[in-house]
């Protein structure tokens, strides 16, 4: 019966007990990288890969293996770790000789990653060979680089469509985004190297929630995927939350990488614990960041860059640029935004709530247009009425009011919130320059 306690001594006698005894050769038995195990990566192995001194990588197969059941487990659809064994064909077109390299994987006792491999001694080097370009294409993300690249989430992989079409920034501000990652991709990276400095460039999204940050990253990742950057996203939403290992670890993929890449960082500030906040500091300086020579940017976001290290905010190249991401201040962005979000439900009459979406961000506009559709539909209504839409601004403003109310009274107050009267009738009232 298989042990987990003694996976390492079990494996390891399975292959002196079944399969040494059938090889002519001087067999060495030896631990393995598990991207050696994993079939994407294997896909993305060229025919006739050349492991050295004429050797060729000419294939794999199943192998049979009566101590571990053939299992293959699947992430975002595609063929990933295989728990078995495996065979790796190697051969010598010049002198038609081969030899072959028997795998085994599994978990050992702490669910961790086990691979084995039994090859002929004297073929060490070139199976090693092998193993390097198998963790080189795992370690790069290659299988991925035409989706954003995720470090540390659920999924390996995330698709965007949004564009920035669909972001709605002042002009000056969104102009300068996007002139600055061009501009060091295109010439930047270039003159870093030039200058003997590496080519990594960070800048920081701050604003309140709801501007849209992310849907500006989203944006950024789909234009960078067109125009042939490698995009990765380090991910919060695992187990682990925001380490600062996933940082690390996308950029060490960044610097695998055959592109120029970007990392994008949603709330970096979650992210600069004391433990590890000496680390940061170095990667952001670029002192213990592995560099990609294509060029690296990393686009970071937060909604409270007071809780940044001040070491990295007022220091000069540990963040480069800071975005600041406003709420609405512009009208005609304000509708354009309310337009976007209504679709074909549009009429030009809701302009007259335009003008009480200013100040504000961007998620609230959003919730307030499809507040109003889901209660027209809900209704039954075959249109979006002007005071469906009225009703849907008041009920939202009432209840970040109320929250604002609970939160400032809680102190003095057992729980409870605070009645709040007509929302029409105290945005009348607010216009009017009266409060209550």
């Amino acid at each position: 019966m298989f042990n987990p306690h003694r996976v390492y001594e079990q494996v390891g006698q399975w292959l002196q007990r079944t399969y040494i005894p059938t090889q002519k050769q001087d067999m060495t038995i030896t631990f393995a990288s598990s991207a050696c195990s994993n079939l994407e990566t294997l896909h993305y192995i060229p025919a006739q890969y050349a492991v050295g001194d004429g050797w060729v990588y000419s294939g794999y197969e199943q192998a049979a293996c009566d101590l571990i059941t053939p299992i293959t487990l699947f992430q975002d659809k595609k063929a990933g770790r295989f728990i078995g064994a495996l065979r790796f064909m190697f051969a010598h077109p010049d002198t038609n000789e081969t030899f072959e390299v028997l795998l085994v994987s599994t978990w050992n006792e702490h669910h961790n990653d086990l691979v084995m491999v039994c090859f002929p001694t004297k073929y060490a080097t070139h199976w090693i060979t092998f193993e390097d370009e198998c963790e080189r294409i795992q370690s790069t993300g290659m299988a991925y680089q035409r989706e954003v690249f995720v470090i540390g989430g659920v999924h390996r992989s995330l698709k965007t469509t949004i564009t920035l079409d669909d972001i709605h920034l002042p002009p000056d501000l969104k102009t300068s985004i996007i002139n600055d990652v061009d501009s060091f991709f295109e010439k930047g990276a270039t003159i870093y190297q030039e200058l003997n400095l590496k080519p990594f460039r960070k800048i920081l999204l701050a604003g309140v929630p709801g501007t849209g940050k992310t849907m500006l990253c989203s944006a950024l990742a789909n234009r960078a995927l067109k125009k042939g950057l490698f995009v990765i996203y380090v991910s919060g939403s695992s187990i682990a939350g925001s380490e600062f290992w996933k940082i690390h670890r996308a950029l060490e993929v960044a610097s695998n990488s055959d592109k120029a890449t970007i990392v994008l960082v949603e709330e970096l500030d979650t992210y600069m614990h004391e433990e590890t906040r000496a680390q940061m500091l170095n990667v952001l300086d670029g002192s213990e960041t592995p560099m990609n020579p294509h060029g690296t940017m990393l686009i970071a976001t937060t909604n409270y860059p007071e809780k940044i290290d001040n070491r990295v905010m007022k220091r000069p190249g540990r963040l480069d640029r800071i975005f600041i991401i406003p709420e609405m201040t512009s009208e005609a962005d304000a509708e354009k935004m309310l337009r976007q979000y209504l679709g074909k439900a549009w009429r030009d009459e809701y302009r007259e709530i335009v003008p009480e979406l200013l100040n504000r961000p961007g998620a609230f506009i959003r919730e307030v247009a499809l507040y109003a559709l889901t209660i027209a539909a809900y209704q039954h209504s075959n249109e979006l009425t002007l005071e469906i839409l009225e009703e849907s601004l008041d009920s939202l403003i009432g209840q970040i009011e109320a929250k604002e109310n609970f939160l400032s009274n809680r102190r003095d107050r057992e729980m409870g919130l605070v009645v709040q009267g007509n929302g029409r009738r105290r945005r009348q009232n607010n216009a009017n320059g009266n409060n209550h």
